[in-house]
């Protein structure tokens, strides 16, 4: 079954923690000056290769999180359009079931 409300919601959620996370480097980064950023960033090609890696994650994240949000978007205007011919709307739950 596609996607609920509450399951892109969650990945959104998940996402956005993420970006949060890794968003805490790109603020260091910000605070520096250019001099302190040289020094500390091409200085070495290990440190030049974590700094790729974490703008690359945070470009990947964002990403992420605009597909998510258009997923939203996108499920809210079908569940508007059927809800305003009357349609049943029960596809739109998916019922949660124990297993133990």
């Amino acid at each position: 079954m596609a996607d609920t409300f509450g399951g892109l919601i969650d990945k959104l959620i998940t996402v956005d923690m993420k970006m949060w996370n890794n968003q805490e480097f790109l603020y260091e980064v910000r605070r520096l000056s250019f001099e302190e950023f040289q020094q500390k960033y091409t200085e070495s090609t290990e440190k030049q290769e974590a700094l790729f890696e974490s703008i690359k994650k945070c470009c990947d994240l964002n990403f992420q999180r605009n597909v998510l949000i258009d997923e939203i978007d996108e499920m809210l205007v079908n569940l508007l359009t059927e809800s305003n011919k009357g349609s049943d709307l029960e596809k739109y739950i998916q019922r949660k079931h124990k297993t133990y």
